[in-house]
């Protein structure tokens, strides 16, 4: 049973990657644009730190997520940036108001919970 889970699980990711393409990781000095990019996790970097990683809520509704990685600040989210040109969030993102997105972000993908 748990080889046919494995296989489906392999299978799913191969059919996604084909068919849903990974959000793509910009990394900006300063400020995040004004307009930002569906599909896009912008890391905003000032003098060597990342301070913030900002993106366009997945689910659709349009709303701008910032998500501070400063670790002296709360809430922290820590980010990692993949050699495939991926990220990674850590912990999940839960918006508690309007549409209420709670979801992982790993290399490049969105995982709702």
């Amino acid at each position: 049973m748990n080889f046919l889970r494995t296989a489906i699980r392999r299978i799913w990711a191969t059919l996604s990657d084909w068919f849903i393409p990974r959000f793509k990781t910009l990394v900006v000095e300063e400020l995040a644009p004004q307009r930002l990019r569906k599909r896009t996790l912008y890391i905003v970097e000032e003098d060597g730190y990342e301070e913030q990683a900002v993106m366009v809520c997945p689910c659709g509704c349009g709303s701008t997520l910032q998500m501070n990685l400063l670790s002296d600040e709360r809430p922290c989210w820590k980010v990692t940036r993949h050699a495939d040109g991926t990220a990674t969030l850590h912990p999940s993102v839960w918006r508690k108001k309007d549409c209420g997105s709670h979801f992982w972000f790993r290399k490049g993908r969105v995982q709702w919970c």
